[in-house]
């Protein structure tokens, strides 16, 4: 995986993960951690099947306190080869109300290449 930072205390991660779970139950996982990271929290899910795989695009706010927030945006895959399964996450946050954010997130949660040697 990988980590960025930009400004304003933006946050970008990018993890893939082994998985034994199908699409369906991956994806149910992630979802349900997501939640659990804060006690007040959101979620928006929408389908992003990309190159063939399935996939999900995800969008919500967190808080410990509702006046101070994060927003986040997630993009997930998963994707199957003929040995193993995997969960592709491409997750970004920011203080909520973060100029630029969207757009930020927006590229960094698009559609992207899968490539299996």
């Amino acid at each position: 995986g990988a980590r960025l930072t930009g400004p304003d205390d933006m946050l970008a991660e990018i993890t893939i993960a082994a998985t034994p779970l199908d699409p369906a139950a991956a994806f149910t996982r992630y979802s349900d951690d997501l939640m659990a990271k804060y006690p007040i929290s959101t979620l928006s899910l929408l389908p992003a099947d990309l190159c063939g795989y399935s996939g999900q695009k995800l969008m919500g706010t967190w808080a410990d306190d509702p006046d101070e927030s994060i927003q986040y945006q997630d993009r997930i895959a998963h994707i199957w080869t003929n040995s193993k399964n995997y969960l592709v996450a491409i997750h970004v946050e920011a203080p909520s109300g973060t100029t630029g954010f969207d757009a930020a997130a927006d590229v960094l949660t698009g559609d992207f290449s899968v490539v299996i040697p």
